[in-house]
């Protein structure tokens, strides 16, 4: 069973690092948050974009111009790994490596930005053969298409935090977007679940989350949703027919 927790409950001391292994020529040491998984839910944003850098696709959100509190957050967690990776350096590397040195390597998920500015947050979308594997839901927690969230659309987000990936040449937070929910009413969408929680109700969650089996009983949704307008449609063109034949039979008595 897994907790989401808010972006601003997060106590960075209760995050977990598991020594990196190697793993097809880089090293990844998963994260976790007092030994479950790592989801934050943000609070609401704004949507900017989705945006392509090195065929990863992202989204582009920034919060209201009064409340940098998720910005702070991950920056505050951006903070908490480079510590750690110091601190942990000579029992995961057996060296130990400067401060400067890791300051110089690490991606962090907060970029600086100017001053008077509202802060944009880049965070990383799964993909597969093109296709978004994140759940997107309407305010009826109805899931929807990507498609159908617009410049300034407000939203609702689940971060997964999976773990530090070490390159050659830099390192980073491995996470991405697990849901969406959008925060504004839309005329059509098609049913489905949700554990994105609105404003004003407890922080607390005891749902099960396991992505793959998510995903695979989504496919299975939508495959069969896709048979079954396929089979009404042939069933009402027959009624059709049925009802043709029948008037050129009366005709004919």
């Amino acid at each position: 069973m897994s907790e989401v927790i808010r972006h601003n409950h997060i106590d960075v001391s209760k995050v977990n690092y598991s020594k990196p292994e190697n793993q097809q020529n880089v090293y990844y040491g998963s994260m976790n948050y007092n030994n479950s998984p790592f989801y934050i839910q943000t609070n609401k944003a704004q949507f900017v974009e989705i945006k392509e850098e090195n065929k990863q696709k992202y989204i582009v959100i920034k919060g209201d111009s009064k409340d940098f509190s998720l910005y702070d957050c991950l920056m505050k967690l951006d903070d908490h790994n480079l510590s750690s990776t110091y601190s942990s350096s000579k029992d995961w590397f057996s060296k130990d490596l400067p401060m400067d040195v890791l300051e110089g390597m690490y991606r962090r998920i907060t970029q600086p930005f100017k001053k008077g500015n509202v802060p944009e947050i880049i965070l990383k979308l799964p993909y597969h053969k093109q296709k978004i594997q994140s759940r997107i839901y309407d305010q009826s927690n109805n899931i929807i298409d990507i498609n159908q969230l617009t410049k300034g659309s407000t939203i609702v987000c689940i971060i997964h935090i999976k773990g530090l990936k070490f390159l050659k040449k830099d390192y980073y937070c491995d996470h991405y977007i697990s849901q969406i929910k959008f925060c504004e009413s839309i005329p059509f969408s098609i049913p489905g679940t949700c554990l994105i929680e609105d404003e004003g109700e407890s922080n607390e969650y005891d749902y099960e989350i396991l992505d793959e089996e998510i995903l695979l009983i989504n496919k299975e949704k939508v495959k069969l949703e896709e048979k079954y307008r396929e089979l009404e449609g042939n069933i009402i063109d027959q009624q059709n027919t049925l009802r043709e034949m029948r008037k050129k039979i009366d005709t004919l008595k």
